[in-house]
């Protein structure tokens, strides 16, 4: 049993979770859209999401600490190594479109993580700004780069797709927000810290109503899409309202990360039943 934990826990804090949870919300852009899945894209993007995560995790850690680093984190750091050798084969697929704009996001996770702007700070540490962040660069991951070469969508339903999935990504981040309000700094004003929990969770079902009522003025979206929307949804608002500043091991981490897994499936079975 403790074996499986400490397998469960290196899944987790190695970002493969992440990886693949980045990876099923490029999927649901390609099924919504009714794309061809591109699998050099798909694998691209899990191991650049791998590599970047646990850059931002555990960079500092590694400089600071290498000749000490725990067992897992020495691990981590090797396998975070092959998969940036995998993100260059996987780099080696990619057109220069989808390479400039994935350098634009890289450059966002690099001013998130490292402290390179004016008075050291980096953008974690700018007040209303992390949640934000985190956002747009998994929005950009998930939605800009799987629609860079479809010339056939117009920009109101490229808009609205990308301004939807940026709602979904900060509602997302709520529980996250919710569980760090013990950890965090007052000087990062982050939402709990300014709505208070309960309002936190309020302020989480709005965004998801607009987020779904925004489907609505899309002229791609089926009927499949529209239902897994609202099944993902009512899913998400659940996992936020059981949010709690004590949450349990992995709640976050695990559970509501797991939420893009959760929606693929439900397309995937709305896509079979219907």
């Amino acid at each position: 049993m403790k074996r499986l934990k400490n397998l469960f826990e290196l899944y987790i804090n190695s970002s493969v979770h992440t990886g693949i949870a980045v990876v099923c919300f490029t999927l649901v852009t390609f099924l919504e859209f009714g794309i061809k899945i591109d699998h050099n894209l798909l694998g691209f993007i899990f191991f650049g999401t791998i590599t970047s995560y646990n850059f931002v995790k555990y960079a500092s850690v590694a400089r600071l600490h290498h000749s000490s680093l725990a067992g897992n984190l020495k691990i981590i750091q090797v396998f975070s190594f092959f998969c940036f050798v995998a993100l260059l084969w996987f780099t080696l697929k990619q057109d220069y479109k989808t390479l400039f704009a994935s350098s634009i996001l890289g450059m966002l996770t690099l001013l998130y993580a490292t402290p390179v702007l004016r008075g050291h700070q980096n953008l974690r540490n700018i007040a209303g700004v992390k949640v934000f962040a985190i956002a747009i660069t998994a929005t950009g991951t998930g939605v800009l780069l799987p629609l860079l070469h479809q010339y056939d969508v117009s920009f109101q339903d490229k808009f609205l797709a990308i301004f939807q999935r940026i709602l979904i990504h900060v509602v997302l981040m709520l529980p996250f927000e919710i569980r760090d309000l013990r950890f965090d700094d007052p000087s990062l004003k982050t939402i709990p810290q300014l709505l208070g929990v309960k309002n936190t969770k309020l302020f989480g079902v709005v965004l998801m109503v607009l987020a779904v009522s925004i489907s609505f003025f899309r002229t791609n979206i089926g009927h499949h899409s529209l239902i897994g929307l609202s099944i993902f949804s009512i899913v998400v608002v659940l996992m936020l309202w059981a949010s709690r500043i004590k949450q349990k091991p992995f709640y976050a981490a695990f559970w509501v990360e797991a939420a893009p897994i959760f929606w693929v499936l439900i397309l995937v079975i709305l896509n079979v039943i219907f």
